[in-house]
């Protein structure tokens, strides 16, 4: 074969790589896709064009949910404060986890959230509080 060739057939499989896409979402085992909070998180996010969310929820605790995630990404953490108290006086936990080689959620293409509880709008049942469920949620956010 001439060199054109071994240079084209080299491009084709560097394009491949899994350097060049980042790493791929691993679904904690325990958590199950919930389509009500999807939807919920998808209308709040509707404004992002080009981001596509899933929600994964597991009763499993925020600790072991952040370990998986740990060693499935790098954490990215976000700037000022983070402890925060909910008016029920539980502590909302959050971590993200970049699944590519970005350096900030600003270029990442693919990330996950870690959050416990999960707090919805609860507005889908008519309500005006939000609804808080003692569930450790797993956010996937991807840029199309």
């Amino acid at each position: 074969m001439t060199t054109w060739v071994y240079r084209l057939i080299t491009l084709v499989l560097l394009s491949l790589s899994p350097v060049t896409f980042g790493q791929e979402f691993k679904r904690y085992r325990a958590a199950k896709f919930d389509q009500p909070a999807t939807d919920e998180v998808r209308r709040m996010v509707a404004t992002e064009p080009g981001l596509v969310v899933s929600v994964y929820l597991t009763p499993d605790s925020f600790d072991k949910v952040y370990a998986f995630y740990k060693g499935a990404g790098h954490e990215y953490a976000m700037p000022g404060k983070r402890t925060r108290k909910l008016p029920t006086g539980q502590e909302l936990r959050d971590a993200f986890f970049l699944l590519d080689n970005a350096t900030d959620l600003v270029h990442s293409k693919m990330w996950v959230r870690i959050q416990r509880p999960f707090i919805g709008s609860g507005l889908a049942r008519g309500s005006t509080a939000a609804e808080v469920r003692d569930v450790t949620a797993i956010v996937l956010s991807q840029r199309k």
